[in-house]
């Protein structure tokens, strides 16, 4: 069953286009990742899920019931119990945590021992329960942020929509908190909308990412599939690094690439939109490689030299753990590549 279905979804701001007829789809105890650039329409999609925004075309389904027919509201905010958890996390400073959890569970009705009972439980899957008579203020960002994951789930919601919790945090303590997300995710089986435009925040948390540009979907399928087999130009240059290199087939499983003929799988297809894909580390530098260039210039990461190297003008990556000269010419061989049509 799909919790959530997006249809044929168009959104304009001031006859601006922000939304242009997206649609895709959030099974039950499903995270799914809305990835892309900054501006490409992840937050205003998620708001209008949320019931904040109104859509101009398009359906919004909950729960196998419609929420959204175009323009038209057909259930109010409030009642699509929905948990939301922003990017400035919205903590009330003057209650402490147990109280901003509390907050949520008191405008549904229950009584104080309910209320109880739910605290101390979603605390726990937090690993937070220590901190319940503290303040926010005292807290890191990264418990904060817990906090406020906890209040969102803690009225058991049918959908959690998550906007950028993570970009406010440094990359250590990001790692930790991405894993307590995944964790308590799992655990809950709470379907999820996660909005992010950092590429290892879908990665490691979603079974399924939409990549959104300028509006659009370019391609929604499994982490796998997306860095694998990129649907689109977009989306092969904009998932981890990569080399797209326009080739010419000249035969069956023949093309003509800058280092003259490579044999490659070509799907039986001919045309002129043929581009040759492979990642830096699916290359090997070495004396025997077939390919060549001239490296233009060097960095040094985490262990690995990054290089950016040229051949006839055409630029590409390569990474090695051998430190090169810039300037320096280089053979290699690609070891995993691929034809793509776009």
């Amino acid at each position: 069953m799909n919790t959530l279905e997006v249809k044929q979804l168009s959104k304009h701001f001031n006859e601006k286009e922000i939304i242009n007829n997206i649609s895709f789809c959030v099974e039950q105890g499903q995270l799914l990742s809305l990835l892309g650039p900054s501006g490409c329409g992840k937050t205003t999609t998620l708001r209008m899920i949320a019931g904040l925004e109104l859509p101009d075309k398009g359906e919004i389904w909950i729960e196998g019931v419609i929420a959204n027919r175009g323009n038209k509201t057909l259930i109010p905010q409030r009642q699509r119990h929905i948990g939301m958890v922003f990017q400035d996390l919205a903590l009330w400073p003057h209650m402490t945590v147990y109280e901003n959890i509390e907050f949520g569970l008191k405008a549904h009705g229950l009584i104080r021992a309910e209320r109880r009972k739910k605290i101390e439980a979603v605390l726990h899957k937090a690993n937070m329960q220590k901190y319940a008579r503290e303040y926010p203020g005292n807290l890191s960002g990264g418990q904060q942020q817990l906090i406020a994951i906890v209040r969102a789930i803690v009225t058991e919601p049918r959908l959690l929509l998550m906007d950028e919790p993570l970009s406010g945090i440094d990359v250590k303590l990001r790692e930790d908190i991405r894993q307590e997300i995944k964790r308590i995710q799992q655990e809950t089986q709470i379907t999820t909308v996660y909005v992010t435009h950092d590429q290892e925040d879908a990665f490691l948390l979603a079974n399924k990412i939409a990549v959104m540009n300028a509006g659009m979907i370019e391609q929604t399928s499994s982490p796998e599939e997306i860095y694998s087999s990129p649907a689109s130009l977009f989306v092969a240059g904009f998932i981890g690094e990569s080399n797209i290199i326009q080739v010419k087939i000249t035969g069956k499983d023949r093309v003509l690439s800058p280092w003259g003929e490579l044999v490659c799988n070509t799907k039986g297809r001919e045309g002129k939109n043929a581009y040759l894909f492979f990642r830096p580390h699916h290359a090997i530098i070495g004396d025997s490689g077939h390919c060549y260039g001239t490296i233009i210039h060097r960095d040094f990461i985490a262990g690995m030299y990054k290089y950016r190297v040229s051949t006839s003008g055409i630029e590409f990556k390569l990474q090695d753990q051998t430190k090169r000269d810039t300037g320096e010419p280089v053979k290699f061989s690609i070891r995993k590549m691929k034809i793509l049509f776009f």
